[in-house]
């Protein structure tokens, strides 16, 4: 949903600017204002796609592309303020020559939607863009779901609409903000698991049309239907670039199936210690530190961070950091060969997770409850383990 600008372009963006500041605001009946929607790419931050509107002066052969999406990683402490959810873009404006070269090197897909509006309405917003783009007014609080470059092209238009009864006339979706980027992130799995650990239950609640408008894609669909005071906001729509067919190569390495071979692998731990008389307990500090340590991130992002639907997350009944704080008892029995009671918190902890998973208003990725399982069978094993081998296996 954003594009990523270096600095060796600034320079050519920042003249762009000023040259767009001293045109004349008179906005002439040939000249437009079109929506461009572009399909997603397979980076990260292309994987929802983006929104940009086209402005267009036949008489001065003017083409211009505002976008609010511009950001770069060479920002100072770029990563760090991403993590808080201090990350502030940029409104920036881009010959429409270089904007659609940019998608066509990358095989995305643009569409363009012509808005239809009058001469004072095409004047307010350009008048609007071009004050946002000035260097003192250009940067923002990016927000992903409600403060995005869908959503502040979105706002723009509507408010040139201001007054008038807008109707909708495609049905309203009725999905969860957490399958709308499931359906985005498809193919990339690692990326959907991450997304899912990081959002808790706020994007599970039924989703209105306006909130899903964040997608470039439905704010496209939703507008190809709108009407103000009956007549249609869009007037035309056309493809200028179709997206390059790309094959999807089977990925096997999946959340899924490592989270199997993570429980397969602790069964076959468990049966070699009771072949060999042997504890690895170097095994369950490398578990124990992978539940803590993701409990640590997940209570980090829940309590500092200002990316919204990142709180009120009930994977921390999993991932926590308690475990942290038994590896401690854990080395400590290990090299004193004392029993392991205090595996049943660890215990309690997969046991309470499962058992509260269908009264808890959020939906959790399948891969965790294996891992749940895992820790379950990996603790219950320590604490019946004598029983079970009828040796003591130190």
């Amino acid at each position: 949903m954003t594009t990523l600008f270096r600095h060796y372009t600034i320079n050519r963006l920042t003249t762009l600017l000023l040259a767009i500041l001293t045109i004349q605001t008179a906005v002439a009946d040939n000249t437009r204002f079109s929506l461009l929607t572009c399909s997603p790419g397979e980076e990260v931050y292309e994987l929802f796609g983006h929104t940009a509107l086209r402005y267009t002066n036949e008489e001065k052969k003017q083409d211009v592309v505002f976008g609010y999406g511009y950001f770069s990683f060479d920002t100072p402490n770029f990563v760090w303020r991403f993590i808080l959810g201090e990350t502030d873009y940029l409104v920036g404006a881009v010959e429409y020559r270089d904007f659609i070269k940019e998608y066509e090197q990358r095989g995305a897909g643009v569409t363009e939607q012509v808005l239809q509006m009058d001469s004072l309405q095409k004047e307010a917003l350009f008048d609007a863009l071009v004050a946002n783009c000035h260097p003192q007014k250009r940067v923002y609080r990016y927000n992903y779901f409600y403060n995005n470059c869908t959503t502040k092209v979105r706002d723009k238009v509507l408010e040139q609409f201001a007054g008038k009864n807008i109707t909708f006339a495609n049905a309203t979706q009725e999905k969860t903000l957490r399958e709308t980027i499931a359906g985005c992130t498809a193919g990339q799995p690692w990326t959907a698991f991450g997304i899912n650990l990081l959002l808790g239950a706020d994007i599970d609640k039924p989703a209105t049309r306006e909130t899903l408008q964040f997608l470039p894609a439905n704010l496209m669909n939703d507008l190809a239907a709108a009407q103000a005071d009956g007549k249609p906001i869009v007037s035309e729509q056309a493809e200028l670039l179709l997206p390059v067919d790309r094959t999807k190569r089977l990925n096997h390495f999946t959340p899924f199936n490592s989270a199997l071979l993570l429980l397969l692998f602790t069964m076959i731990i468990m049966l070699c210690e009771v072949r060999s008389h042997k504890l690895f307990w170097g095994y369950d500090i490398l578990l124990m530190g992978l539940q803590g340590i993701a409990g640590v991130v997940l209570m980090f992002m829940a309590l500092f961070s200002q990316h919204p639907a990142v709180d009120n997350n009930y994977l921390l009944i999993l991932l926590n950091p308690i475990p942290l704080l038994l590896i401690p008892l854990l080395v400590r029995s290990a090299i004193k060969q004392k029993s392991f009671s205090f595996m049943w918190v660890q215990i309690a902890i997969p046991l309470l997770f499962i058992a509260s998973a269908p009264f808890v208003p959020q939906c959790y990725p399948i891969p965790v409850f294996i891992f749940a399982i895992t820790i379950a069978v990996r603790s219950l094993f320590h604490i019946y383990r004598l029983k079970i081998c009828d040796l003591n296996i130190y």
